[in-house]
């Protein structure tokens, strides 16, 4: 099946607004077995609209077109759809009343251009919007099936997810000889994406029927596995051989997969152990609280911590003698120790996780240049772990990354406790 998405709208084309409806689609489809053949952005042009509809329903099967449904005077899809497919635009009564009985909630009168929201090519399937005004409506232009999708992406989402990948999947079913697909993503962190690469270049070789695809979204690197076979059966145990001989060979360093996030996965390990948190953050900011209390339930497991970002707070809330920081600097092992043990103290917690470290662009040091960062990690009974990394890049990124690593500290203790002595 050949798919195309095609997204109106001055905003995408000018870089004003981002199209974060494509990816969250491709990445949908991609779990169907189906690749995008084509992303086309197109700005409020009728003309332009409409050449690129026929165009795109003369090569692809289905197309998935986003925006320009609006009340507005730029919104004008529903009308290079009928032009498209040689057809009027006609009035869906059960859209108009809807709008009516929407406007009458609020306490408002239905004006004409919210109106022109219940206007459809003729012929066209018309299917409501759960979550906002403007319908899906689906047209069929000779082969091809185009569906026209709001795009505000709460409203798009909600109609992709209800509406347009049920059909599309129900389409895909009744294709003769199909090649079924499966899927799997592996996220790592810790680990380059050439050193990924490099790791499961061998297993490639052997498992023929996986395709082995890589994805790099900072601070993880993401494997990407997709099964082919003749049956659903023999796809899915191609890719349970392959997804298992991957995690053998990359260990710890698989977080999670799919649609696993790391705060989640984080939370889940310390809610299953029953452990408290606090956090002694400098160069990061906050950062690392920020993802943690992200996670619905944050509480459970995160007490509190501080921000400690100049010298006396470091001193005052997480207890770091003044006459350690005069003889390491505020940037050193001893400190990062005596931060995260001073807060786990401070807040009687189970763990207590520090980082302090040089984002740039000034500061650092011959010994410790920018990019430089302090990880420990204390806990009661075990002596405290402190490492030191290097980053490359800007200060958001050694920020970034400097959380990463020090959540990761935390992660490796929590699946791999120490031994009773």
């Amino acid at each position: 099946m050949r798919v195309e998405l095609l997204c109106t709208g001055d905003e995408l084309v000018t870089g004003l607004t981002p199209d974060t409806n494509s990816p969250y689609l491709e990445a949908r489809l991609f779990e169907l077995g189906i690749k995008v053949t084509r992303v086309v952005l197109v700005g409020d042009v009728r003309e332009d609209i409409t050449r690129a509809l026929r165009e795109s329903a003369h090569r692809a099967d289905v197309v998935i077109v986003s925006g320009g449904l609006g009340p507005t005077a730029d919104d004008f899809t529903a009308e290079c759809a009928a032009g498209a497919a040689g057809v009027p635009l006609v009035e869906d009564a059960r859209t108009l009343q809807f709008l009516r009985e929407r406007a009458a909630k609020r306490g408002r009168e239905l004006t004409p251009n919210v109106a022109r929201m219940a206007l459809v090519p003729e012929g066209s399937e018309v299917v409501p919007n759960p979550v906002g005004a403007a319908p899906l409506f689906i047209v069929r232009m000779g082969g091809c099936r185009l569906f026209f999708l709001p795009g505000v992406p709460r409203e798009y989402r909600a109609l992709v997810d209800g509406e347009v990948l049920p059909r599309v999947r129900e389409e895909l079913e009744k294709q003769p000889g199909r090649t079924y697909r499966a899927f799997r993503l592996l996220r790592t962190v810790g680990i380059p994406e050439s050193v990924l690469d490099a790791r499961v270049a061998p297993l490639a070789a052997a498992h023929a029927r996986v395709v082995f695809g890589f994805r790099t979204h900072a601070p993880e690197n993401q494997l990407k596995l997709m099964a082919e076979a003749p049956s659903r059966a023999e796809a899915d145990a191609a890719l349970a051989a392959a997804e298992k001989a991957a995690r053998q060979e990359l260990g710890l360093a698989v977080y999670g997969a799919d649609g696993d996030s790391y705060p989640v996965v984080l939370a889940k390990l310390l809610t299953e152990a029953k452990a408290t948190l606090s956090l002694a953050e400098s160069c990061t900011g906050g950062l690392i609280a920020a993802q943690l209390t992200g996670v619905s339930g944050a509480s459970n497991f995160l007490l509190g911590g501080a921000v400690v970002y100049t010298e006396p707070m470091k001193t005052a809330w997480a207890g770091v003698p003044p006459e350690l920081l005069a003889t390491h600097g505020a940037v050193s092992r001893p400190v990062a120790v005596a931060m995260a043990e001073g807060i786990r103290a401070a807040c009687k917690t189970t763990y207590g996780l520090s980082v302090t470290g040089f984002a740039g662009p000034t500061g650092g040091t011959p010994e410790d240049p920018v990019g430089t960062v302090y990880c420990a990690l204390a806990a009661e009974g075990a002596p405290t772990r402190v490492e030191r990394f290097s980053i490359a890049g800007d200060r958001d990124m050694v920020r970034l990354f400097a959380a990463s690593y020090a959540l990761e500290l935390l992660r490796e203790r929590l699946l791999t406790p120490p031994s009773a002595p």
